[in-house]
């Protein structure tokens, strides 16, 4: 998930460079879907706690970055949102063999 929304976030920043609207909203759509249908929905907010909560919100702001780059044609946007992601998914990455080391 995290790869699918970071791929749909470096299209749609090749379309805002190229100028392409309708493209870049396509992959702007592809990424929102992805965090909020994905990444959010998969939160177990009864077991995560305070951590899952603080991902929701986390996703949620990345949303709102998300639709704002759209709005505002905003590069820097896109790359917020990219090196959150990124952020995310490496510390998933360094859980992961510790979780499964249980």
């Amino acid at each position: 998930r995290f790869a699918g929304a970071a791929a749909a976030i470096s299209k749609a920043r090749l379309h805002l460079e190229q100028n392409d609207v309708a493209q870049r909203g396509k992959h702007i759509s592809q990424a929102i879907d992805i965090i909020s249908n994905g990444l959010k929905v998969s939160l177990d907010m009864e077991t995560g706690g305070k951590l899952a909560e603080q991902l929701a919100a986390l996703y949620d702001y990345m949303c709102r970055r998300l639709i704002a780059a759209n709005i505002g044609n905003d590069a820097a946007a896109l790359d917020e949102v990219a090196r959150l992601l990124e952020e995310i998914h490496s510390a998933w990455r360094e859980i992961g063999p510790y979780h499964h080391a249980r």
